[in-house]
């Protein structure tokens, strides 16, 4: 079945487009401060990586040298016709380059559940400077690419599609909790058992007294022996996350 797309644009109605993308597109930002290092994430925590080949999934007969021509209508944008157009993410910024050998550079400026919406900006190999903007949406290892391609005197369409890594949960570390959060014990007493939960599930214990001692430093569970009389803070640590325990010994 032959994909519908919309007819290309005049000058006027090219420019009028731009506008209102690039209005739309200031209303929302990932607002990092680096964004070659911002996690691209939902409210969520899933982490999405939009990094692939995108070539067109039209079953249009209409191709450069028997594939598909990524930019509809064909043998409208200036140049030579792009059939790939490889992306690079770094964060929420934007890297590319295509069969034409012309690069292309650009951001995300917002993330929607699995929808990104990103902008790239290039040039065709006649030096005419094109603006990508749209979307890119996420399912199952797939990546598809709806957006709009803006060049001086012709609007069209990209609908394009990529295999792309998994999306990943970034699960945020809970705090730590400490069991019992204080202790007595004498040269009477058995050895306490003090208990971790929390954190990122790997413990790590220290004291600062020398009026008792640890069965070890590691481990969700140590126990706490009497030495001498005097007092002491127990402390576990985890996932950046730490909690402690007061400990009288008399």
């Amino acid at each position: 079945m032959r994909l519908l797309r919309p007819p290309a644009l005049g000058p006027l109605a090219a420019a009028v487009a731009f506008s209102l993308l690039a209005l739309g597109l200031g209303a929302c930002d990932i607002g990092s401060t680096d964004s070659t290092s911002a996690v691209v994430s939902n409210d969520g925590g899933s982490i999405y990586d939009f990094s692939g080949l995108y070539a067109s999934v039209s079953n249009s007969t209409e191709t450069n040298n028997g594939a598909n021509t990524l930019v509809y209508p064909s043998n409208r944008q200036s140049g030579k016709m792009l059939t790939w157009l490889r992306l690079l993410q770094y964060g929420s910024v934007l890297e590319g380059y295509d069969n034409a050998g012309m690069n292309w550079e650009g951001s995300i400026s917002s993330l929607s559940g699995s929808t990104a919406q990103f902008n790239l900006q290039g040039r065709t190999t006649t030096g005419a400077a094109v603006e990508i903007t749209g979307a890119l949406r996420y399912a199952d290892q797939s990546s598809t690419m709806d957006a709009t391609w803006i060049e001086p005197g012709f609007a069209g369409s990209i609908f394009a599609r990529a295999t792309v890594s998994p999306a990943i949960t970034n699960t945020p570390v809970g705090d730590v909790t400490i069991d019992p959060q204080s202790a007595t014990l004498s040269s009477t007493t058995d050895p306490i058992t003090f208990t971790a939960t929390g954190g990122s599930g790997n413990y790590s214990w220290t004291h600062n007294s020398s009026c008792g001692k640890l069965s070890a430093t590691t481990g969700s569970q140590i126990q706490y022996e009497f030495v001498s009389t005097g007092n002491d803070t127990l402390t576990v640590s985890s996932g950046g996350k730490t909690a402690s325990a007061t400990i009288t010994c008399q």
